[in-house]
């Protein structure tokens, strides 16, 4: 990849309407003192040469470049957040680690924060293995970019050609349109109502009451699903009635496993489980820079978690009916409006109805971008891991991807929120739940 140093960068560009969301979730992690906002894609290699020519586009990205000499503007009542370019001439530092076991991710990495202090938001590490294997760790604030923005930047890290002034533009969101004032608050009622009665109280969360957070490490439990019990978990998708691929399968499958937790501490109720719902179009490229996500919304009494058939049949409805009536491109226009407001107000409004809980627990699909990615600067990848940020509350998130046509899933959690006790169930109830006898 050849530095095009004509190449034009933007001095200012403004915040997302999500990425504010994820400003908002910066007062949480403060609050609760655990947790972070970051989000890691881990890429194995067979070989320490295979990682070279990698880091050698690293270096020379204009679009890294631009991430490391940035600084958060987070504006007024009048002015929304953006990100203005400094222009110091800071470069990207791949930090370096050895670790004896194949696969491991040493502590630091895991553990270590980035916040919207540091100096840059976007962080490389490459670890060397005793047995001579490698790891490429991409790390990010979550206010950078989201999943889908993080596999356009690996496809783009991925080519060695030079970057020309349009491919540059298209880094970046493209300018907003007007809307008036009128139509703002009009959305704002109907969003506002529609969301009051999908997270009407009482909602069960994992997270115990009497857990108010504290420093604790990232906790994180990786499960494999070679190619018969992915071809398994797939059955049992379409039998259960997810028609279009086994996403709605998986989701309802984690409602079940965080049911059973429920059930074991002696509550139930209703699970509410915001959904990230990708913006942009099937096939589209679009900004890397910017979260362009929002949200579907899920209710599910516990009339629907009597079998996870029913459970599929709900969560299919409901996604039906939001997408029918464009509530994630209305919610969308909704958190535009908010990056109006102070960022503490903001935090207030989006906390007052779930009493501070963002979710009965968190669950994403990121990263389809990636998952028929088997090359990277043509040596094979042997496997990838994605990480999503610990968020607390309520501190479980599940987490799903594919590669080489199989199936992996993370759990990630606080120990304030989940035991050891409870993950040995939580395994127990993945291999009852998805790899069932229908």
């Amino acid at each position: 990849m050849k530095r095009n140093t004509s190449l034009k960068f933007p001095d200012k560009v403004y915040l997302s309407g999500a990425d504010c969301f994820h400003l908002m979730l910066d007062i949480n992690a403060k609050k609760h003192k655990t947790g972070n906002n970051v989000v890691r894609i881990v890429f194995y290699f067979d070989s320490e040469e295979s990682i070279q020519p990698l880091l050698k586009n690293v270096q020379e990205s204009p679009i890294i470049s631009w991430f490391c000499n940035i600084t958060l503007v987070k504006g007024s009542i009048f002015q929304k957040p953006y990100w203005k370019r400094i222009n110091e001439g800071n470069r990207i530092q791949i930090n370096k680690h050895a670790c004896e076991t194949d696969k491991l991710i040493p502590k630091e990495i895991l553990n270590r924060d980035i916040n919207l202090n540091n100096k840059c938001l976007i962080e490389f590490d490459v670890i060397h293995y005793i047995s001579g294997k490698t790891a490429f760790v991409l790390s990010w604030h979550h206010i950078l970019m989201d999943g889908r923005g993080s596999g356009m930047l690996i496809r783009h890290l991925n080519n060695n050609e030079p970057v020309d002034e349009k491919t540059f533009s298209d880094f970046f969101p493209a300018k907003e349109q007007k809307i008036s004032l009128l139509h703002y608050i009009k959305n704002m009622y109907e969003v506002k109502k529609f969301i009051e009665t999908s997270s009407k109280a009482p909602i069960v969360s994992i997270l115990q009451k009497e857990n108010k957070g504290g420093s604790t490490d990232f906790k994180i439990k990786t499960l494999h699903f070679n190619l018969t019990e992915t071809a398994k978990i797939d059955a049992n998708a379409k039998s259960n009635g997810s028609r279009f691929g086994a996403n709605v399968f998986l989701i309802s499958c984690c409602a079940h496993i965080v049911n059973s937790i429920n059930k074991q501490r002696g509550k139930t109720g209703t699970i509410w489980l915001p959904i990230p719902y990708d913006g942009r179009k099937r096939g589209g490229f679009g900004p890397i820079v910017t979260n362009c996500i929002s949200f579907l919304f899920y209710r599910l009494p516990q009339t629907d978690l009597i079998s996870v058939k029913d459970t599929v049949q709900s969560v299919s409805t409901q996604m039906a009916e939001q997408i029918k009536i464009e509530m994630p491109k209305k919610y969308n226009l909704l958190l535009n409006m908010m990056r109006h407001m102070p960022l503490h107000l903001y935090h207030f409004l989006v906390n007052r109805s779930g009493k501070g809980v963002v979710s009965s627990f968190l669950y994403t699909s990121a990263g389809e971008d990636i998952w028929d990615m088997n090359t990277l600067m043509n040596n094979p990848i042997s496997d990838i891991l994605i990480i999503p940020p610990l968020t607390f509350p309520p501190g479980l998130t599940f987490s799903f991807l594919r590669h080489n046509n199989m199936l992996k899933m993370n759990i990630v959690y606080s120990e304030n929120t989940i035991n050891n006790n409870e993950l040995t169930l939580i395994e127990l109830k993945i291999n009852e739940i998805l790899l069932g006898n229908y």
